[in-house]
């Protein structure tokens, strides 16, 4: 159980972390829209749509390549070998990221004008384009921290690259918002640029200092390696991206032939107001899920199916429990944190829309980690090519058609889709129990019945007018949900004795019983 206890702790810093982030994302993303408007925050997303095609391709894979191999050979005491891979990497990533930054830069204008229809974002797209080298080295360095299982310098990086973007954005929206919309949004990506180059500063003194900690020999690992599992992956974004940003461009552009006059507002609003705060709740599962695929690399490489099953039906178990929960809290208090966070509840329906969706995009996170681990991330390109081109198709003919509605259905029918294949592959490849009604049917009645029960006994209390009483619901949401799901038998002896085994002192191992993993 001292590898359980050591990939919790770790999980549970990195989650922290990111939940502490984004929770200072999310309230600085209110004080954006309050200073730039909703059509500042919809140019905003349209340049966001086409910086993260540029993202994936300044980082091509390289995270998982750093992940697997650094992995791979400390875990065989290969030391030397395990340097060579992440020398390999970010020279990789320093080819891709040199690439993508004098690519957006020089064709700003023409991508601005021709491909967003929106000249004004052309300013925004070199701005960004600043932060694409140093984000592909910190991408490589990453994945080197979660492989050797020192997370807390990831986390760090993260808190200081927050700060320092926080301080740069409020500082030049004080200077630019005066000049305009297409300067406020300037102010925006120029913040996020500073930022990446603070934290990669950061990563390349925590790796120069943590590398000599790396001992034994091996062979070199060449660039081809690197390649051989960044490309596939890489190939797959490419693809998956170009189509994401399609369907963000032809979103304004449906809404617009919809009847809605305020096209680019109303894409702001689903986009940079009601998306964040679905997405919230992922940084917990994104944390635990980045962190299982060196675990599984390594027992896939030992050729330990038995753990790798463990681990797979554990973590199922956690991503339901957690994602559920938080469905049903944001479902059943979408207006109270929406009025808590941004001041008003424009974005309350869309949230509330969009809160039963959680459960399926936790599962498709944690889902395509496990695949990753096992090496199958083809097959998870070729899920998430066909997500994607469904996607646009249903975009271009659902949302001229149905106005924002139709691209809430979009959203619905991709998640599903992606996560479906995911698992029906997975049951393919590891041989694990699932327990449905332990697993999601009692989740889903615990929920239900704890967003009744706490509303009822808040509604009289001015129900989450602050953020302190937001938390003393949510507080109380979490122990009604987690007291129906003993009840139900979602919680039970074997969770219980699964939690006590971590947290207890070391002593002999017992191959009777458990896991040495999760």
């Amino acid at each position: 159980m001292e590898r359980a206890k050591r990939y919790l702790v770790n999980a549970l810093i990195l989650s922290g972390c990111t939940l502490l982030m984004r929770t200072v994302g999310v309230a600085f993303n209110a004080f954006c829209v309050d200073r730039v408007g909703a059509e500042g925050m919809g140019l905003f997303s349209l340049v966001m749509s086409v910086y993260t095609f540029a993202v994936t391709f300044a980082t091509s894979g390289v995270n998982l390549a750093a992940t697997r191999l650094v992995a791979l050979h400390v875990g065989r005491g290969e030391g030397n070998s395990a340097r060579s891979a992440m020398r390999s990497c970010l020279l990789y990533a320093a080819a891709f990221g040199t690439a993508a930054t004098v690519g957006l830069f020089f064709f700003a204008k023409p991508c601005a004008v021709h491909f967003l229809h929106e000249p004004r974002a052309a300013l925004s797209l070199r701005g960004v384009s600043l932060s694409l080298l140093p984000l592909s080295l910190c991408s490589a360095f990453c994945g080197y921290f979660a492989a050797v299982r020192r997370v807390y310098k990831n986390a760090v990086s993260q808190v200081i690259e927050q700060a320092v973007k926080i301080a740069a954005c409020a500082f030049l929206l004080a200077v630019l918002v005066p000049r305009g919309v297409e300067y406020a949004c300037l102010a925006l990506v120029l913040g996020g640029a500073i930022s990446e180059i603070a934290s990669f500063l950061l990563q390349i003194v925590s790796y120069v200092r943590d590398k000599r900690t790396l001992t034994g020999v091996g062979a070199p690992v060449p660039f081809c390696e690197v390649a051989r599992i960044s490309l596939p992956v890489a190939l797959s974004a490419y693809v998956r991206s170009g189509l994401v940003t399609v369907e963000h461009v032809l979103i304004p552009v449906g809404l617009a032939a919809f009847g809605d006059a305020n096209a680019l507002a109303t894409y702001g609003v689903i986009s940079a107001v009601a998306l964040p705060v679905v997405l919230y709740p992922t940084a917990f599962v994104g944390a635990f899920s980045s962190l299982i695929i060196p675990e599984v690399t390594e027992f896939d490489a030992k050729e330990n199916r038995r753990e790798v099953a463990y681990v797979t039906a554990r973590a199922f178990s956690v991503t339901l429990f957690c994602s559920i929960l938080a469905a049903g809290f944001f479902g059943a208090f979408a207006a109270d944190i929406c009025r808590v966070v941004y001041g008003d509840t424009a974005a309350a329906d869309y949230l509330r829309m969009l809160s039963p969706l959680m459960p399926v995009m936790f599962l498709d996170t944690v889902t395509d980690s496990i695949l990753k681990g096992l090496g199958k991330q083809f097959y998870t390109m070729c899920v998430n090519i066909a997500d994607a081109a469904i996607s646009v198709l249903l975009v271009a003919f659902l949302v001229p058609k149905m106005g924002i509605v139709g691209y809430i259905v979009v959203i619905y029918v991709s998640e599903c889709i992606n996560t479906l294949f995911s698992i029906g592959k997975l049951c393919v490849c590891v041989d694990f129990r699932a327990r449905p009604y332990k697993w999601v049917l009692s989740p889903l009645a615990a929920a239900v019945g704890a967003s009744r029960i706490a509303v009822l006994l808040l509604s009289r209390l001015g129900l989450a007018a602050s953020w302190g009483e937001l938390c003393l619901a949510f507080a109380l949401f979490a122990a009604l949900y987690t007291a129906l799901c003993a009840l139900l038998g979602a919680l039970g002896r074997e969770e219980l004795c699964w939690l006590k085994n971590i947290f207890r002192k070391e002593r002999k191992p017992s191959f009777k019983t458990g896991s040495t993993m999760l």
